[in-house]
């Protein structure tokens, strides 16, 4: 593989995200809609994929204090800011905070769920009395594949989708793109720096909220432990913090790397504690994020955006698991033992939506990627062919990607009515 093919999908796979993507999407994809209209619409009708529902409906919405789809959707109407993506968020102000709830008291904003076309879908339809528009959102969060605006077709994208730029890592085994990343010099890779550091700042707002409670607490521990474990405390502290942030609701951006805002928190805030802690260079740094960032992609193309397990466990913790190695002075096949590890214990967390619980996931996926890697230095770690590890990593991940789907997907749908019940009661 070219160096240049590897860099390019690293940065397409990776963007700026301010809340949860899943609201953050529909708030986008309400205010393009928006823009076509002469009038402002007295009536929404969003309509997403189950899994867009379970990330969203209990969510906190930046700066707004409130969580959910119906938030999102009314500030869409609001901000006219959609050239800005998954950042959309970032313009959240106390005006059109008071406009939105306006909106919302009206009771014209309507959510429903069905099965739908791709496990990544949002439609949002607005309605006057004299026009309608529309937008869908297909594949990737920030990936608009249609604008109409009285039944015409104003913008239509053919754009390839985001498993399909994953599938492009896919040709190639894990061990030759370590080599191409290793090929690389400082200044190939210093962008992730920036990118780690955007998710720092994350984390320390989260440590200075009174209102967040996870990232001080296990922060209030870090004396007491002596190395690996005090590296551990870090990473789980950062991601913890960062994590409960985001899902609160708290007015930060994110960069967020394969369709998600919690795998960047652990992808980069998980490499970025261990390299401080032990000194590393920044090259070194730079390498090891371009690691966790390669294998968090390689493991979403096979088993897609959307997940009935977590994510953050089994496809960024396992990169920051590899990275841990390779920062450590590992070998690549120390790395895959992690790895292994990694997947083998924590393929079963699932998914229950995006909600302040994911804070504790991820940080505890960051914290046992940090041990494994630490176990697989001396000899430790999950044999090939145990369970669902397979006999190489490659066969891992397809053995992921089988239990994702169709494995299950009913234990999806049930997760989904679950969550539904506690959402109506």
């Amino acid at each position: 593989m070219d160096k240049s093919l590897l860099i390019r999908i690293l940065k397409k796979e990776m963007e700026q995200s301010t809340g949860c993507t899943d609201p953050g999407a529909v708030c986008l994809a309400v205010s393009r809609a928006a823009r076509e209209m002469k009038k402002p619409a007295d009536k929404v009708k969003i309509t997403v994929s189950p899994n867009v529902y379970k990330n969203g409906v209990c969510v906190g919405i930046p700066g707004t204090g409130k969580q959910g789809l119906h938030m999102a959707a009314a500030l869409g109407l609001v901000i006219d800011r959609s050239e800005a993506g998954l950042a959309i968020l970032s313009f959240v102000t106390p005006e059109t905070i008071d406009e939105a709830n306006r909106i919302l008291a009206s009771g014209n904003i309507r959510v429903d769920y069905m099965e739908t076309p791709d496990p990544l879908y949002i439609k949002a339809e607005l309605f006057n009395d004299q026009e309608t528009a529309s937008t869908l959102i297909m594949n990737d969060y920030s990936n608009i594949t249609e604008v109409t605006y009285n039944g015409n077709i104003i913008l239509s994208s053919s754009s390839l989708s985001a498993d399909e730029t994953e599938d492009y890592l896919k040709e190639y085994s894990l061990e030759l793109l370590f080599k191409v990343i290793d090929s690389m010099s400082f200044d190939d890779l210093k962008f992730l720096l920036d990118y780690a550091l955007m998710n720092k700042t994350a984390a320390e707002t989260g440590l200075h909220d009174e209102n967040m409670k996870l990232g001080s607490t296990l922060k209030e521990y870090a004396p007491t432990f002596k190395a690996p474990y005090s590296i551990v405390n870090k990473a789980q502290t950062l991601t913890a913090a960062a994590g409960e942030a985001r899902m609160q609701g708290l007015l930060v951006p994110i960069m967020a790397i394969a369709g998600s805002g919690n795998h960047g928190i652990t992808n980069f805030l998980g490499v970025l504690a261990v390299a401080e802690d032990l000194g590393s260079t920044e090259e070194q740094l730079a390498k090891a994020l371009a690691i966790s960032s390669t294998v968090t992609i390689y493991i979403k193309g096979y088993i897609r955006r959307m997940t009935a397990f977590c994510g953050c466990a089994v496809a960024a913790a396992t990169g920051v698991a590899a990275a841990t190695v390779y920062l450590l002075g590992g070998t690549y096949e120390q790395s895959v033992d992690a790895m292994q590890t990694e997947i083998g214990t924590l393929a079963g967390m699932f998914c229950d939506g995006a909600k302040e619980s994911c804070a504790y996931k991820l940080s505890t996926a960051t914290s046992m990627a940090i041990q494994f890697a630490y176990l697989a230095m001396n000899g430790c770690h999950i044999t090939s062919g145990a369970g669902i590890v397979g006999n190489t990593i490659e066969d891992t991940f397809y053995n992921l990607g089988q239990l994702n789907n169709p494995g299950m997907v009913e234990t999806d749908h049930v997760i989904v009515k679950l969550i539904e019940r506690n959402f109506k009661r």
